[in-house]
């Protein structure tokens, strides 16, 4: 009898130390590109506010606009699973009441969102239980995300 313990204590062994020798997972690229905010928290951006999030899964960094000012953060990508670490956020006076308020809310949110489902254009960033979406984004055409200058719009 001690000779099919000793098998199975092996084989467990081994097991594990393939698994522990094994790639770690690359994080989804289907998260890389420029995401304009939609909603925050079920609600519209103000007036005239535009924000948006740039993911880089395979550097683990976000960046952005939060409607007043510039952001970087780290991303932590995996399955569906996301995480944001803590924001350094360019020090700036807001441009209005409205972004200032949308600025609130989205850094706010943003450390509360856990996983992510994705439709087509469309990202949802939600909450670690059930919920309504933390923020609803939509993934910009490479040309949308580039600058317009004031004088051709």
């Amino acid at each position: 009898m001690r000779h099919p313990i000793i098998f199975v204590l092996c084989a467990a062994g081994c097991l594990l130390a393939t698994q522990a020798c094994s790639p770690a997972p690359e994080p989804p690229s289907d998260l890389t590109g420029r995401w304009r905010v939609q909603q925050i928290a079920g609600a519209s951006l103000g007036e005239g506010v535009r924000a948006y999030l740039d993911i880089d899964a395979e550097a683990g960094v976000a960046s952005g606009n939060t409607g007043c000012n510039g952001f970087t953060a780290l991303v932590t990508i995996y399955d569906r699973a996301i995480s944001f670490g803590a924001v350094t956020e360019d020090a700036a006076a807001c441009p209005s009441e409205a972004a200032a308020t949308d600025e609130a809310r989205f850094l706010g949110v943003l450390g509360s969102v856990r996983r992510y489902t994705r439709s087509g254009r469309a990202l949802e960033l939600l909450p670690q239980e059930y919920g309504e979406a933390l923020l609803l984004l939509r993934l910009e055409d490479d040309a949308a995300s580039t600058p317009v200058p004031e004088d051709t719009q």
